[in-house]
């Protein structure tokens, strides 16, 4: 409610909280959650066990609807994230490390005609096919992992689409990947005279066969 008005204030505050074996409640702790007095819907919540040790994580889809005024241009206007959080004693922390790999973004963008970028993890099968994947990895752990360029990709000064540049990477080019957000690579590339770090779209990327591994 508006509490001026007394009417409905049109904001749905959304907070996580955990029970602990029949515990009083407690609010999850962690870095801005995208999701206080946020706008939006929870989309899934669920617990998975991730990396080497089977860690239970919960992980929290999230999505609102951004305002026309405020929406990304040739976007679907819907914002999507992924929250990670592990439980210890009767709280939540979240897992700052692994809800950076998943990232935030519109469920779409296009260039005005076709759609050139899709958030990655809008639903609890997406997530479950990322903790699969060769590059999960870098969720839990550091440390760089070698992968082949599958066809011509150009080069990101940043992750999202307003900073392409001119510079590209063609099919057969091997780099390294050091950092992944919301299907955005970060890339270090040594084949050219100066080696580059930049960001490219991790859809355009092979594992090589050496390092590929379910988690």
């Amino acid at each position: 409610m508006d509490d001026k008005t007394g009417g409905p204030s049109g904001l749905d505050g959304i907070s996580l909280y955990f029970i602990a074996n029949g515990n009083v409640p407690v609010e999850a702790e962690g870095r801005g959650l995208p999701y206080d007095d946020t706008p939006g819907e929870i989309v899934d919540a669920f617990s998975m066990n991730v990396g080497r040790d089977h860690q239970e994580e919960i992980f929290v889809v999230h999505s609102f609807e951004v305002r026309d005024s405020l929406a990304e241009p040739n976007s679907s206007g819907k914002f999507y994230s992924v929250s990670v959080f592990y439980p210890s004693g009767n709280i939540l922390h979240q897992d700052e490390r692994s809800t950076d790999w998943f990232g935030v973004g519109y469920s779409w963008l296009s260039d005005g005609k076709r759609v050139i970028y899709r958030f990655p993890y809008q639903t609890k099968a997406d997530v479950q096919q990322a903790i699969d994947s060769p590059f999960a990895s870098l969720m839990i752990d550091g440390g760089n992992i070698p992968v082949r360029v599958k066809t011509r990709s150009y080069l990101f000064e940043e992750s999202n689409v307003r900073s392409k540049t001119k510079k590209y990477l063609v099919a057969g080019d091997r780099a390294v990947v050091e950092k992944i957000a919301a299907g955005w690579c970060q890339v270090n590339y040594s084949g050219g005279a100066k080696s580059i770090d930049m960001w490219l779209m991790c859809s355009a990327l092979d594992v090589e066969a050496k390092t590929k591994k379910v988690n």
